[in-house]
């Protein structure tokens, strides 16, 4: 079945880049696995990870239908979204989680020089296998959803910290 995926230009390095590419599958889950990127939007549970919309032929966000499982017709449309919207200065506190292949690379200093960002790394456990970081992103609220954005597309785990407090 040919799907079209779309994405705004946030999110279009999800898609090599891109804004719209065409996958197969029969639901939502099945077509992110088929462009490799269901890792990348969803949490270690397996749930869509909060910082993400996705809707289905221009409609509901799956959250209100049946989540992952939400039936994709053939010739229908995935849309990905960054729920991260709205202007206005933002700081955003985070857990960063890095697997071994980003550990050595210099994320949240990249992050404040392709985005007008600021970043202060408020707690950190680093390994040469994982990496741990309690982060701060701060800056126009689509600047920081753009940092964000990137973080996740370069395959680092992103969670907002609960009650925004980083101890």
């Amino acid at each position: 079945m040919a799907i079209t995926v779309r994405t705004g230009a946030a999110l279009k390095s999800l898609l090599n880049g891109q804004q719209e590419a065409t996958a197969d599958g029969a639901t939502v889950g099945e077509v992110l696995s088929s462009l490799n990127i269901r890792d990348r939007l969803c949490d270690s549970a397996g749930n869509l990870r909060r910082h993400f919309n996705i809707h289905v032929n221009e409609g509901e966000d799956i959250r209100l239908l049946q989540g992952l499982d939400t039936p994709v017709n053939d010739g229908g449309t995935v849309t990905i979204l960054s729920a991260i919207a709205g202007g206005g200065k933002v700081v955003k506190k985070i857990w960063l989680t890095l697997p071994k292949t980003l550990v050595e690379k210099l994320l949240s200093w990249e992050i404040g020089q392709k985005f007008n960002v600021v970043t202060n790394i408020r707690q950190a456990s680093v390994s040469t296998s994982i990496g741990l970081l309690g982060l701060e992103v701060s800056g126009e609220r689509d600047e920081v959803a753009k940092a964000l954005d990137h973080l996740t597309a370069e395959g680092a785990s992103v969670e907002s910290v609960e009650l925004d407090v980083v101890e």
